[in-house]
Parts: C-alpha cells; sequence; structure tokens
C-alpha cells in the first residue's frame, strides 16, 4: 500500500474542525475517572490530554501528550452510557474474567483491562495494533496513530489504492490472530485505520478465545466484513477460501497464566 498524502490520510478538514471544536462530555470526566487520569499523569504516562480525537459506541478516545513531546491516546471508556449488556457477549466464557459481574461498574472494569490484556497479546504477537502503554479503571493508554493532533483516517473513510494486496495483508492478520486463539470479532473498515507505516487495527476488547461458544460465528462475520468490503473495492476475495485459509494449522495453546 503506498503512502498516501497527510490530506488523504484525514478525514475532511470541517469534520475534524468539527472534532476539535466538541465540547468534552461531563459522562467521560466523572470524579473517579478524573483521579484515574490524574494517577496516569503521576505515572508519566502522558502530561496533558490535548483533543477528542474519535467518539466510538462504548467510549471517547483522546489525544494526549508526554513528557518527551510524543503522542500517545487515551481511551476512556463512559460509564453511564456504556451498553454494559452487549459485553458480556464477549466476557461470557473467558476464562481470564470468570466471575465478572453483570453491575455496569465492574463489567466496564473488566472489559478495559480485557482490551489491554488482548492489545499486549497481539502486539507482542507481531499483529499490526497500537502499542498498549498502560490501563487504570476506564481508560487505556496506548500508541497513537496521528500526525499532531490528527488522528488517521479509517479504511471506510478512504478508498484503498491496492485492495488486493490490503485484503491479503489483512487476511493474514485474522489468521495470524487466529493462531494466537483469539478471534477479533468486529473486524470492518470502521476499526482499520490507513498509517504511514501501512494498516493498523484498532478496537480489540471485544476479541475472544477460540473456546468462546461464539468463537466460530464472529470469525465468520469478521471474514464475510473483510471479503464484503474488499470485493467492492475489486480484490479477489473469496469466503470459502479465505476461511480455509485462517483455519490451515493449528493456533497456539495458551495457559490462562499466558493470558493475564
Amino acid at each position: 500500500m503506498r503512502k498516501r498524502s497527510n490530506e488523504e490520510k484525514r478525514p475532511a478538514h470541517e469534520e475534524k474542525r468539527t472534532k476539535h471544536e466538541r465540547r468534552l462530555e461531563s459522562d467521560v470526566f466523572d470524579r473517579p475517572s478524573l483521579m484515574a487520569i490524574s494517577k496516569l499523569r503521576q505515572q508519566g504516562w502522558f502530561d496533558t490530554i490535548d483533543y477528542p480525537v474519535a467518539k466510538g459506541k462504548e467510549a471517547n478516545i483522546f489525544c494526549a501528550t508526554n513528557s518527551e513531546g510524543h503522542k500517545v491516546a487515551v481511551k476512556i471508556y463512559r460509564i453511564e452510557t456504556s451498553n454494559f449488556i452487549r459485553m458480556h457477549d464477549y466476557i461470557d466464557g473467558d476464562p481470564r474474567f470468570a466471575g465478572t459481574s453483570r453491575k455496569r461498574f465492574e463489567t466496564l472494569l473488566a472489559w478495559t483491562r480485557k482490551e489491554y490484556s488482548n492489545l499486549k497479546i497481539f502486539y507482542e504477537g507481531g499483529i499490526a495494533v497500537p502499542k498498549p502503554l498502560a490501563f487504570l479503571r476506564n481508560i487505556v493508554v496506548m500508541e497513537f496513530f496521528g500526525e499532531g493532533n490528527i488522528a488517521f483516517s479509517t479504511l471506510d473513510q478512504l478508498k484503498s489504492d491496492h485492495p488486493q494486496k490490503d485484503y491479503d495483508f489483512l487476511l493474514t492478520q485474522i489468521k495470524k490472530i487466529y493462531q494466537l486463539g483469539f478471534v477479533h470479532s468486529d473486524f470492518s473498515p470502521y476499526n482499520i485505520v490507513v498509517t504511514d507505516d501501512g494498516l493498523k487495527i484498532l478496537d480489540c476488547a471485544q476479541a475472544v478465545l477460540l473456546a468462546h461458544p461464539r468463537a466460530d460465528d464472529f470469525l465468520r462475520r469478521d471474514v464475510e466484513n473483510l471479503v464484503k468490503y474488499f470485493r467492492k473495492q475489486g480484490a479477489d476475495a473469496d469466503f470459502d477460501r479465505a476461511m480455509a485459509y485462517i483455519k490451515d494449522g493449528k493456533p497456539v495453546r495458551r495457559g490462562l497464566e499466558a493470558l493475564l
């Protein structure tokens, strides 16, 4: 995939301007979250939180700056408005989080820890994901993909210049995740960001172990999303061939201690 110009990697200026001018929502910065932010700051993960760069279904993502002037991403899960009931579709059945109650706050704590744990395993396993740096309470600090305070665009906002190459790369990423013993479970153009170093995969909190009772359903959905998108882009993408390719080889068996 060729390197795109800065303008191509970013959404329209007005759209970004709107995001920058958006007021920070009060349900993100509740008192306990502010205390967690302060503690992470004291630990040296960042000095300042600069701008909001994205708002997802359950979390807001901010660009922050550390003492060396480097940018990091701070993802804060919203305590009051997150769909914590949906989260149990991906938490239940995971031995790392056995016994997690269905109370909103405890679910969000488990979800935050789950994202950090999944990112750590994926990053160390060579998957193209942001490097996880720290987590506390409902906050995850990770590598920031962007220029200045502006996050790079996701794949749904850009047309691939090399659809076959990009399809093959992402299919290989799904296979590598599978071989690590996981399914991403939310693989789509909305969760793929276009960076100077190629495509990167975001949002890994919902990734499940292969032992999860719905792991195969989630895998099929991931592959269907990938094939559907790149067929429209002109790539030679076939669902059955993709599934056979992913499942060719035995996944790694991991003890519980290796997952924490």
